[in-house]
């Protein structure tokens, strides 16, 4: 598993948000099974979930409950979204027996982490962004 960090900045905010990468790793992101849930960051003892906008207060309400969604409910509920400060969504496959294919981290409002194998979304994510950075490991 590789984690890369996406820092790409314009006046100290984040050029992008979670609707931004689902809608790049399409359609990919929208055949998969998401899971919300909140950032257990080994950094922190706490555990969180923080997103504005009404798409938010609903993606964090499903946070509390680590709920499941489709991608093409994870996609509007983000366009829904002005900002996801912290959160984790957690892309598989009904197909590939629930693995995991991709995390997708929002890390308080500094970076999104990106964990997957799939080098195609390495790729993509390298090649869409300015100041992507490898990570030893992720955050959680």
């Amino acid at each position: 598993m590789a984690t890369l960090r996406i820092y790409d900045l314009k006046q100290h905010a984040l050029t992008f948000d979670l609707r931004d990468l689902v809608e790049l790793l399409a359609p990919r992101s929208l055949q998969a099974t998401w899971t919300v849930s909140t950032v257990k960051s080994s950094e922190r003892s706490d555990q969180l979930f923080e997103a504005t906008g009404e798409g938010g207060e609903k993606l964090e309400a499903l946070a509390k409950e680590d709920a499941e969604l489709s991608g093409p409910e994870l996609a509007r509920l983000a366009r829904e979204t002005h900002q996801v400060i912290w959160g984790q969504f957690v892309g598989a496959f009904p197909s590939k027996s629930r693995d995991r294919w991709i995390t997708i981290r929002a890390v308080d409002s500094t970076y999104y982490e990106i964990t997957t194998i799939d080098e195609a979304v390495l790729n993509k994510i390298k090649s869409a962004f300015n100041d992507v950075r490898h990570a030893d490991v992720p955050i959680a």
